[in-house]
């Protein structure tokens, strides 16, 4: 089996900060020691000033392709050659390629996401989705979600005037998916009814992470509900705990961040990410 360490080896990054905490770099290796591939993945803590020198030095032949994470998953665009019709529309990326001397930029948080749900039996085809959020992820899910026919998407924000994203954000989603878009203000009576309307919904927040608040009353979840949190760790924040009581079917974000790297891996090598030796290593409770 190929060393995967060896001064030969094709470098992969995650950029960000801060990384050190990430699980990436063990999936990848993972994955690369089991495929034999000759390729070392490495997180580098990285900020905005630093994000120029980075870029020209990805470009060089042993570059194999790097994740992108915050704070630098919105600026890191200006500098990237060319976007797949999923970053270019999320105005994101989160994964770098390089092909045929350029840099090509991809995100894979929302076909991740996607295939999360696919692997908890659920199709967001037909169905109508409501999000909090609008970050970076959260769009890269709105794009694929209305890519995979969702009936309409909702987007819940603290402030609908001071959004961190062009204003033609969601009608070029509707021009290319037909999908209708829709954002509203967090908490206000036009949510509440948005969550009775919804079947999927998705906490794209940090809300929950480091704290037992909940964006959404218990009040409102009703056993038909499908509850997303994007929050990892905890396993099961207070809106979790709340669907589970509820009897809704719920997931948290650890499927997504696998599937989400098993994109980046396939567009990288070429080659299927071992899913069940790197779910079964890392992401078993």
């Amino acid at each position: 089996m190929t060393d995967n360490n060896n001064s030969s080896a094709k470098k992969a990054f995650l950029f960000g900060s801060p990384v050190s905490h990430s699980i990436s770099p063990a999936m990848h290796n993972l994955s690369f020691k089991i495929l034999g591939i000759n390729a070392n993945y490495s997180a580098i803590d990285i900020d905005l000033d630093n994000i120029d020198s980075v870029t020209k030095y990805i470009r060089n032949d042993d570059f194999m392709g790097a994740n992108v994470t915050m704070p630098l998953k919105n600026d890191i665009g200006k500098y990237i050659d060319r976007y797949d019709t999923s970053s270019r529309l999320s105005y994101c990326l989160n994964t770098i390629v390089p092909e045929n001397g350029e840099l090509a930029g991809y995100t894979t948080d929302g076909a991740g996401f996607v295939d999360s749900l696919y692997n908890n039996d659920i199709d967001v085809k037909n169905r109508s989705i409501l999000i909090l959020g609008i970050g970076g992820a959260a769009r890269s899910i709105i794009v694929k979600c209305a890519f995979e026919g969702a009936k309409s998407i909702t987007i819940a924000v603290r402030n609908v005037n001071k959004l961190r994203v062009p204003s033609e954000f969601s009608t070029n989603i509707e021009s290319e998916t037909s999908c209708p878009i829709k954002i509203i203000q967090l908490d206000s009576d036009i949510m509440n009814a948005a969550i009775d309307e919804s079947d999927i919904i998705i906490n794209a927040t940090p809300v929950g992470m480091t704290d037992n608040n909940c964006l959404i009353d218990k009040k409102y979840l009703k056993p038909s509900h499908i509850v997303c949190d994007l929050i990892y760790k905890p396993s099961m924040t207070k809106l979790l705990l709340n669907a589970k009581a509820c009897g809704c079917k719920y997931m948290n974000g650890k499927d997504m961040l696998l599937y989400q790297g098993a994109r980046s891996f396939k567009l990288w090598t070429g080659k299927d990410m071992p899913i069940d030796e790197v779910k079964k290593m890392y992401f078993t409770d």
